[in-house]
């Protein structure tokens, strides 16, 4: 049996790299005025869009005060897009505080962003922490263990509510790694008036955990997601695949 429980710890430096890659194909059908129109604007129907990122960074955590916390940095050494832009410039740097028992708190950026931008990336840093924060699961060899986390698709100048079910099932034990495969179920809950909307997705992928860090080394997934809308004179399906391989070594720091 081992003990799952993502977090960091003091002293300690985790050199990440996260790969992101999305293809998003959109087919319309209705009304032929709709689709003449799409035409004359040359909108290509399907519309198939793909986009890719990188982002290579360093979190790094001080030493323990008081028993209590320790500061947190993270540190964006180079991040790259498909669209060649650089979503956050190299060098960047995020500072927060962080306790043994709960992810960091971020509150402060150097670096050459606006105050919106800024503000923004503290709230996306923010997030991705939560989604991370898992319950402290004992978990046994064939066990598993779900975790619910909500998602809005705006669409059509619609919110569409979605909740995905995470499941993870320890796999093997190795020295220090712990192996889990994961599945995932998209659930549409949105009630949309007026309109016929469905939403399906499935994901599958693999987490090994290291044991002594209690952290990831690495976190793999693949989704496949279904839309389909019908409106007044057009019916909208979408497809969304993507995968995220999130990869970390950890060091003292």
């Amino acid at each position: 049996m081992i003990v799952f429980k993502v977090k960091y710890t003091p002293g300690t430096n985790y050199n990440q790299t996260i790969n992101q890659a999305t293809e998003t194909t959109v087919k319309y059908a209705g009304a032929q005025e709709f689709l003449q129109d799409l035409k004359a604007r040359k909108i290509d129907n399907p519309t198939i869009t793909t986009a890719n990122s990188k982002t290579k960074s360093i979190i790094k955590t001080g030493k323990l005060i008081d028993n209590k916390s320790f500061p947190v940095s993270i540190h964006f050494i180079e991040t790259t897009s498909s669209d060649g832009k650089s979503p956050i410039p190299n060098g960047t740097i995020i500072y927060g505080a962080c306790s043994l028992e709960k992810f960091p708190s971020l509150d402060s950026i150097s670096g050459t962003l606006s105050d919106d931008i800024k503000k923004v990336l503290l709230q996306t840093m923010q997030k991705s922490f939560s989604q991370m924060d898992f319950p402290e699961q004992k978990v046994r060899v064939g066990e598993t263990f779900s975790r619910q986390t909500p998602l809005t698709l705006p669409i059509a100048g619609i919110n569409l509510e979605i909740s995905i079910t995470t499941t993870y099932k320890l796999i093997n034990v190795k020295s220090n790694s712990a192996m889990f495969d994961i599945s995932q179920v998209y659930t549409f809950k949105s009630t949309i008036k007026d309109y016929d909307v469905k939403v399906t997705g499935t994901g599958k992928g693999n987490l090994i955990y290291d044991i002594d860090y209690h952290f990831y080394k690495r976190y793999q997934i693949d989704t496949d997601m279904m839309l389909n809308m019908k409106l007044d004179k057009l019916d909208l399906g979408l497809n969304s695949k993507s995968r995220f391989v999130q990869s970390v070594t950890i060091t003292k720091g």
